[in-house]
């Protein structure tokens, strides 16, 4: 058996990888000036699915200078795909901008599924 990285309930299949919030979070740790506030769209405008993952950048490492805040989007992605094997769109938000909730945090929104796909 090898270990238990998620939820079946919680796995998305991305391009026929099995993709779990879990390693996102875990790439996100990973990379010095994220916050752990994250969601991850879905879609599939043509024929392949796109994955945009907003990751929520912390106070202190917010910033105006684009080298850096590009050098930052670089970092994460590389970290994502390293651990998931799939290349996925990054967008960093201001701090405190993406939604909380009480509960069990909603981590994914699965656009695929309000096209009919």
């Amino acid at each position: 058996m090898s270990r238990v990285i998620g939820r079946t309930d919680d796995m998305l299949i991305i391009r026929g990888v099995n993709v779990f919030p879990s390693q996102i979070e875990e790439a996100l740790l990973r990379v010095e000036g994220t916050a752990p506030h994250y969601l991850i769209e879905v879609d599939r405008p043509g024929t392949l699915d796109e994955v945009v993952v907003r990751v929520e950048m912390r106070p202190q490492n917010f910033s105006d200078e684009m080298r850096q805040l590009q050098e930052l989007r670089e970092k994460i992605a590389a970290a994502i795909f390293a651990i998931t094997g799939v290349h996925m769109k990054v967008e960093l938000a201001n701090p405190q901008t993406i939604e909380r909730s009480q509960g069990k945090a909603k981590r994914v929104l699965d656009l695929r599924k309000t096209r009919g796909l």
